[in-house]
């Protein structure tokens, strides 16, 4: 229509040069209000597509920022920091209506609890369009956001200020099946790798950095994550029960045992000799006050033919929590146990459990070999794991997952993941947040 305007305007000065009668100025006059009544009515159009486009960019912000609180677990941020980027992509307080939803209200991700909804109105007086309508303009944007897993962790060290939470030194050979290492440190070195010392994961994540010496190489199927923020203690809500009546006082097997094992609680140390032999029916084996020592040449299996059948071992203490033992396997032992996965179990996918008030400063000690298969996770949330070399994997498992204060590598290890699902293992998620709508 403007343009139409346009080409009769210029129609009617061309004939405004030959025609001498007055009526064509008064014409003239009206076409030109017109027309500039039509380019401010565009003018105004125009303005209000750049604010739509203004508050769309806040309005996305805001929704990856709290969609990014989603991520870390501090959903009692999520309108706090969604509200302040808005204000920081250029919302302006002191005339915008800014909402912020999660979930989500409307739209494909209504009641979805991994999304957050951002809603931003802006009132704009009219002026050239006035004559169209008196009321005023309300210009919206909205985006939401949607939290995604981005991949698993084999290996998570809790400890949030260490350097060295994640240890690979001298020749150490580490391959993750499919899952990533994550520290929670916030150290430049919280991932260490020295020596000549190989990792080959999926990915890294963590709130520090890497720092790698020597010849060391790290190689990672997707671009590690640094200075991300800490992953949640997945296993931090898992209550121990109170150990009940002992059922023998530290015991030593020196030789194979008759008769199976049965779970219930075990008072002071846990010990399998050189030329012991033990078989341990399903359950819960509460360790009170005492440690496990499995020695070399030692043989430990589980009586776990039924489906979803397995062993929890918990190191806890019913007096002192100094007395909260530690583990510790030698690598020339012969071991098959595995994790319970039926849903019922009170320590589902756990094999190994350590009480969180257990005193800093030790060390679990796993030395692997060829004819030890240890599946299920491994919890050690005040101590350090040491993992030196290889497990196998039990009869249809392949779950290998630690959660420790720190951990160190060294000899050869392949750590899998990928039956931590079917076994119950809670897992340790690394996740971003992208737009969905």
């Amino acid at each position: 229509m403007l343009r139409r305007t346009i080409q009769i305007f210029i129609a009617v000065t061309a004939r405004l040069r030959r025609d001498e009668d007055g009526a064509m100025v008064v014409t003239i006059a009206l076409l030109m209000t017109l027309l500039m009544g039509l380019l401010g009515v565009g003018v105004e159009v125009g303005s209000w597509y750049m604010t739509r486009r203004s508050l769309q960019t806040a309005a996305d912000a805001a929704a990856i920022a709290g969609a990014l609180e989603e991520a870390r677990g501090s959903a009692g941020r999520v309108t706090s920091a969604a509200t302040l980027e808005a204000k920081r992509n250029g919302a302006q307080p002191a005339s915008d209506v800014i909402r912020i939803n999660a979930p989500p209200t409307s739209g494909a991700f209504k009641d979805d609890p991994q999304a957050v909804e951002a809603i931003i109105t802006r009132p704009r007086e009219r002026l050239f369009s006035a004559v169209l309508s008196a009321d005023a303009v309300s210009i919206s944007a909205r985006a939401v956001a949607r939290v995604r897993a981005t991949g698993e962790a084999c290996v998570l060290a809790l400890d949030p200020a260490s350097s060295g939470a994640i240890t690979a030194q001298g020749s150490t050979t580490l391959k993750m099946q499919g899952c990533l290492l994550a520290a929670n440190s916030t150290s430049n070195a919280a991932v260490d790798m020295g020596g000549s010392a190989t990792v080959a994961a999926d990915g890294l994540w963590t709130a520090g950095d890497v720092s790698t010496g020597g010849s060391s190489n790290l190689s990672f199927v997707k671009p590690p994550t640094t200075h991300a923020w800490p992953l949640p203690d997945p296993y931090a809500a898992l209550p121990i029960p109170s150990p009940g009546p002992c059922k023998e006082n530290n015991i030593k097997i020196d030789k194979p045992l008759a008769q199976p094992l049965d779970p219930g609680t075990y008072c002071g140390d846990f010990s399998v000799g050189s030329q012991g032999v033990v078989v341990l029916n399903p359950g819960t084996y509460y360790i009170d006050r005492g440690s496990i020592d499995i020695n070399a040449q030692a043989q430990i299996r589980c009586n776990c033919s039924a489906p979803g059948s397995g062993v929890t071992f918990v190191l806890t203490s019913s007096g002192n929590t100094s007395q909260i033992g530690t583990v510790s396997i030698n690598g020339s032992a012969t071991i098959d146990l595995r994790a319970p996965s039926e849903p019922g179990a009170p320590f589902r996918g756990v094999l190994f459990y350590q009480d969180r008030r257990a005193p800093a400063g030790k060390a679990n000690t796993f030395n692997g070999g060829s004819t030890i298969a240890l599946n299920g996770a491994f919890y050690f949330p005040a101590q350090r794991v040491n993992w030196n070399g290889n497990t196998a994997a039990s009869a249809g498992a392949a779950c290998l997952q630690i959660i420790a204060r720190t951990a160190s590598f060294s000899g050869n290890s392949t750590l899998d993941n990928s039956g931590c699902a079917a076994m119950g293992a809670k897992p340790v998620t690394t996740t971003a947040a992208a737009l969905g709508e």
